[in-house]
């Protein structure tokens, strides 16, 4: 099985403060912690994470360290391996194009919905999102900028009026969000505003009504992804996958 992994090899992310707390916060704790430097890249792919150096550094005992690693290996960002230590989960090549497949579903479906179904509110929430966002591209951190996209595509999904769409749209974006982040940092000295230029017409679209057009700018968006991935991240293993074989029945 294809993975990518990092070459670093213990858990310490850039150093944060940790604030005292009490008795009983333990496990949720220390799990919510790890999860967010997880998928914000400050604990990159393959790291391992020695129970001892988490415990110390969470002021707690190895028990709630090990009951959150367990929960986050149920979510599928850590990886126990044989001799029972851990580490975070490497990119498994096989999740990555399924993600993608997901994502452009996601995306071509609820942009459509959105162009059919918005409210007046709605549109202007997306148009006020999308000059904030843009004003912020050249200058925010990857975390903003991933949280942007993610805040943008689940606004869009809530427009389309399906909560069904809406939720898988946003587990969809949550489970890639290591992936988005792996790309912010490798654009981030050529990271330009023109990025945006599918949520735009995305946005235009909806504005107009036309769901054909709205769901050709989701699509391309998406593809701005895995173009990337396809170029840079993942060469060796993606650079053979066709878009029309990654994406399945979706593409047009």
């Amino acid at each position: 099985m294809a993975t990518v992994k990092s070459t670093k090899s213990t858990a310490r992310p850039a150093k944060r403060p940790v604030a005292k707390r009490g008795r009983g916060f333990g496990a949720a704790y220390v799990y919510d912690t790890l999860r967010d430097d997880i998928l914000s890249l400050r604990l990159q792919p393959g790291m391992l994470l020695d129970e001892t150096e988490l415990a110390a550094r969470f002021g707690v005992s190895r028990s709630p360290v090990r009951e959150a690693l367990i929960r986050l290996a149920g979510d599928g960002l850590v990886q126990t391996l044989r001799n029972r230590s851990s580490i975070v989960a490497p990119f498994d090549v096989s999740t990555v194009q399924s993600h993608l497949n997901a994502l452009l579903l996601m995306y071509c479906t609820t942009a459509r919905l959105a162009a059919l179904n918005r409210s007046p509110a709605q549109l202007e929430a997306l148009q006020g999102m999308l000059n904030l966002h843009r004003a912020q591209m050249k200058s925010a951190d990857m975390n903003t900028i991933v949280s942007n996209n993610r805040a943008f595509h689940v606004a869009i999904a809530e427009a389309g009026g399906n909560a069904f769409f809406t939720a898988w749209t946003a587990s969809v974006l949550d489970q890639g969000q290591r992936l988005m982040g792996m790309y912010v940092q490798d654009t981030d000295q050529t990271r330009s505003d023109t990025e945006l230029d599918d949520h735009v017409a995305i946005v235009d679209a909806i504005t107009r009504r036309d769901p054909e057009a709205a769901e050709r700018a989701a699509r391309a968006d998406a593809m701005i992804l895995f173009d990337q991935l396809r170029t840079h991240l993942f060469k060796d293993t993606l650079d053979g996958v066709s878009v029309g074989t990654l994406l399945g029945a979706a593409a047009r």
